[in-house]
């Protein structure tokens, strides 16, 4: 049911298009962010649904101001909002460009996902998704020893499985458990 709020988690100055999870709330150099042609440019992206432009445009703040795993989170939610508009080249490339970014929050200490292990778990869903089968099986075999989460450690095994037969379809964490047979 949360995901059905998805268009609720994201704002848009009507004026000046500043995108934000509160727009009352000014992020730091948001300005300079907002007023550049990368950032124009994508607000107004024809090929990407204007919700998914919402989040991206929320991501391109958040990485300057050197948030991270919320870029990474707000790029996540472009592709998910761009799987329901059925926009499969614009959702790879949100995930492509999630992944990367979790491995910049990572490498500056920041916190991707609360529990121990996810943010692996997240990632390699991401590189799945996005096609890169073969830098997700990097990932789980760099990251695995390191994970003693069970829960963890059998999403990773599905993911495998889903890996090796070349399956970038979505997948729920039901179905990685189990729990849907």
């Amino acid at each position: 049911m949360k995901r059905s709020t998805i268009f609720a988690w994201i704002h848009r100055c009507p004026k000046c298009g500043y995108c934000a999870s509160d727009i009352s709330e000014t992020a730091p150099d948001a300005a300079s962010v907002v007023h550049s042609q990368e950032y124009t440019r994508q607000l107004s992206e024809p090929a990407i649904p204007e919700l998914a432009n919402s989040f991206l445009c929320k991501a391109l703040i958040d990485e300057r101001s050197g948030d991270y795993a919320a870029a990474a989170w707000a790029m996540i939610h472009a592709a998910w909002v761009c799987d329901d508009a059925e926009s499969s080249d614009s959702a790879r490339t949100s995930r492509r460009r999630a992944a990367d970014m979790i491995d910049r929050a990572l490498e500056n200490g920041q916190e991707v996902a609360g529990q121990e292990g996810a943010e692996t778990a997240v990632q390699v869903d991401l590189l799945r998704r996005a096609g890169r089968f073969d830098d997700a099986l990097q990932r789980i075999e760099a990251r695995r020893p390191e994970i003693t989460e069970d829960i963890i450690l059998r999403i990773l095994d599905c993911q495998e499985t889903l890996i090796a037969r070349g399956d970038d379809a979505c997948h729920t964490v039901s179905e990685a458990l189990g729990q849907n047979e």
